[in-house]
């Protein structure tokens, strides 16, 4: 009998070879002004910070981080799973950590 699986799980919902990769332009934090992508079509969010940034998922469009609330990302390069259990809209929300600027570049995939 013929073999008719194709992918994988995973090749096959697209969770870990997501069709899109886009990436969002490249920004200087200078204050806590919170920044806001919509990754309701992304699997992944890769951010890679110069300094601590603090990072927020949730279905509104305009959510301000807070330091004493949020996910913090040290400095570095990181995959973040986008939850799906949120609702149809998805954001990604990130704004810096500390006094010192944050310069972050974000890929959604």
């Amino acid at each position: 009998m013929a073999n008719l699986h194709k992918f994988t799980v995973q090749e096959a919902s697209n969770v870990e070879a997501a069709g899109n990769w886009t990436v969002q332009t490249v920004v200087t934090t200078t204050d806590t002004t919170t920044t806001h992508i919509n990754v309701s079509a992304a699997n992944t969010v890769i951010v890679d910070n110069t300094n601590t940034i603090d990072i927020l998922f949730d279905t509104g469009a305009t959510t301000s981080c807070s330091d004493s609330n949020d996910l913090k990302l040290p400095a570095g390069v990181h995959a973040v799973k986008v939850p799906r259990g949120l609702g149809p809209a998805v954001y990604f929300h990130w704004r810096r950590n500390s006094s010192s600027n944050a310069t972050v570049r974000v890929v959604v995939s």
